[in-house]
């Protein structure tokens, strides 16, 4: 019987924005779980959002990464460590419009973030999508909105 392999890494179709899953949940028993990014210059994560059940810290590998943490912008460079609480809007960017941005994120306890982004990157690939990977079924935003635990709070304007 044959068994599937599954990528570590995936690279938007559409940004080039490239995840790559270090640790699993099946591989802390859903204690975290562990990702690298890598932002193109300019890019950007999801839009202002927060998370009920988890917390999320940040660790800049290359580069430098804006994180807005409640009312406070931050710039990390390389070495620098920001913890996000639960329940605490926040967003990231890529600081530079020059160089990508590489750096890590724990999210503990574990959610679904792993078999979310599959789901998305999945509906990239099958043409589901517009041309920034939003997905078209507002089903398949919800599913994957609740799977990574995120609450929106401010919709970009398209």
């Amino acid at each position: 019987m044959a068994t599937a392999i599954k990528e570590k890494s995936m690279i938007h179709k559409f940004t080039g924005e490239k995840i790559t899953f270090l640790e699993s949940s099946q591989d802390t028993n859903g204690e975290y779980e562990y990702v690298e990014m890598l932002l193109p210059p300019n890019g950007e994560g999801q839009p202002l959002h927060y998370h009920k059940h988890f917390e999320e810290q940040f660790e800049v590998l290359e580069g430098k990464l804006k994180v807005v943490k409640g009312s406070h912008s931050t710039i990390l460079e390389a070495g620098k460590k920001l913890l996000i609480p639960k329940e605490t809007n926040h967003v990231f960017i890529n600081a530079s419009s020059e160089e990508p941005v590489k750096f890590r994120i724990r999210m503990t306890p574990a959610h679904h973030f792993e078999q979310s982004m599959r789901i998305l990157y999945g509906l990239m690939e099958d043409d589901k999508t517009d041309e920034k990977g939003f997905p078209n079924d507002r089903i398949h935003i919800a599913l994957i909105l609740e799977m990574q635990d995120s609450h929106v709070v401010e919709l970009p304007l398209y």
